[in-house]
């Protein structure tokens, strides 16, 4: 084979090769600056909110651990890199999870329950968009406030109930319900013997 031949052949690899890491470099360098827009602009919508609590409220928090975890995940910002909030989204998504099987008995109705779904929905959905490899920055700026109304409505339910809670019951009502919680599951002669001690006449 001609030696100028393998020359030029060489040199053309070489060339090729070349051009080839330059527009490798281009492209990363182009990645590394929209992932970079990107964080600056998830960082200034990424805030949640907590509403501020009753005391009563306060206090039944503060004693259930898997709400305290997922406050502290979500108050926590990112700081660093994309790749930060992209962990904080499924470690937020993680939590939240947890919620619906440990909420406080008092708390636990079909409306506070309705209300974590539709957060965790939402939640998973934000996982979801963060995870992508081209972040939908709108959908991301949408979910972040519809996540914190429903925040905002879970602490609302909550406090409905405190409120309910609170309501003084009209005259008979509490030993009514009392009588019913303590005989419905009782046999009988139980029934009869608590009727009898409700109402003397009876024999």
């Amino acid at each position: 084979m001609n030696k100028s031949y393998l020359v030029l052949l060489f040199i053309s690899i070489v060339f090729w090769s070349c051009n080839d890491d330059n527009q490798k470099q281009l492209e990363a360098q182009k990645i590394a600056q929209k992932n970079e827009a990107v964080f600056k602009n998830i960082s200034k919508i990424w805030a949640f909110q907590f509403p501020e609590a009753v005391p009563e409220i306060q206090t039944k928090l503060r004693s259930w651990n898997d709400w305290t975890q997922f406050e502290n995940e979500m108050r926590q910002k990112p700081k660093a890199t994309l790749l930060a909030f992209k962990l904080k989204s499924k470690n937020i998504a993680i939590k939240s999870d947890t919620l619906a099987y440990s909420v406080p008995f008092e708390y636990n109705n079909p409306q506070v329950l309705s209300r974590i779904k539709a957060m965790n929905t939402k939640i998973k959905s934000l996982e979801t968009f963060m995870n992508l490899q081209i972040i939908p920055e709108q959908k991301v700026a949408k979910l972040i406030p519809e996540i914190n109304e429903e925040i905002a409505g879970i602490y609302k339910q909550w406090h409905e109930i405190i409120i309910k809670k609170a309501i003084p019951k009209e005259f008979g009502e509490e030993h009514m319900l009392k009588a019913f919680d303590t005989t419905r599951n009782a046999t009988p002669k139980l029934m009869l013997e608590q009727m009898k001690g409700d109402n003397p006449q009876i024999k």
